[in-house]
């Protein structure tokens, strides 16, 4: 006879080498089989691809439309009219008065430095311009007359 347990060949009531008795049957221990569930097809790395860029591109029209408040309020300008533009500018030239200059830019502009001495009054005026933040042009008048022009990021 054959121990069922450990298959060693055997002749009596028990098997010699694990002690299983004869005639019992062994029943394996169960199988358990677990199911595997299919697979997703998953979207992540595109839904973060996607926020990613959303939130890029948001973030640099926030900040273009702050540069715009910005810029409106460092300057005080109300309107945009207000703002000189570079075409504006190169049409200012030395020997004119300051109310033609006024009419070219269409607004009055800052006095941002006046001193009179000699018999000279030297005014500088600025106007805020309408490109980057802090982009302003200023105009120096001697005695009402256009001596000197400077801007910085006008468009």
């Amino acid at each position: 006879m054959r121990c069922v347990k450990c298959g060693k060949e055997y002749d009596g009531k028990f098997c010699p080498q694990c002690g299983t008795p004869a005639g019992q049957t062994v029943t394996p221990p169960p199988v358990v089989v677990q199911a595997v569930p299919p697979k997703k097809k998953g979207h992540g790395c595109l839904i973060s691809i996607l926020i990613f860029f959303i939130i890029i591109f948001g973030g640099i029209a926030l900040a273009l439309n702050m540069g715009k408040s910005v810029q409106k309020s460092i300057s005080g300008v109300e309107d945009d009219s207000e703002y000189i533009t570079l075409e504006e500018y190169n049409q200012i030239d030395t020997g004119m008065t300051y109310d033609e200059v006024v009419e070219i830019v269409g607004s009055a502009g800052t006095v941002s430095s006046e001193v009179e001495s000699g018999g000279y009054k030297i005014v500088i005026v600025t106007w805020y311009g309408n490109g980057l933040t802090g982009s302003n042009a200023n105009v120096t008048f001697t005695n009402d007359a256009v001596t000197a022009k400077a801007q910085v990021g006008l468009k």
